[in-house]
């Protein structure tokens, strides 16, 4: 990957007006997977929109760390199951098709 596909804490922080323990408490719950690149911490911009979305969980609705551990597990669970319902709906249109 290309370095463009990443982007620096520092500057989410900067850009988001947040401090940088916000994103670092992200990443201690999993919700963002940070990456070393040329010894700066970034992550991965197809994770900005998830960002955004917990920051105003939190800044917004005050919903703390362990809140936003558990729905976005929730929401992630939920995704799954969608995935999984339009499978067998498939499978089951091709055993009417039989």
């Amino acid at each position: 990957m290309e370095t463009t596909d990443f982007i620096s804490i520092e500057r989410i922080s900067t850009h988001y007006n947040i401090p940088i323990s916000f994103i670092q408490n992200l990443n201690e719950y999993d919700l963002v997977q940070f990456i070393e690149v040329e010894e700066t911490v970034c992550i991965y911009k197809t994770e900005i929109k998830e960002i955004e979305k917990m920051m105003r969980l939190h800044y917004e609705l005050d919903i703390n760390m362990e809140g936003l551990d558990a729905i976005f597990n929730l929401l992630n669970k939920v995704d799954s199951l969608k995935q999984e319902v339009v499978t067998l709906q498939n499978k089951l249109r091709l055993l009417g098709d039989l």
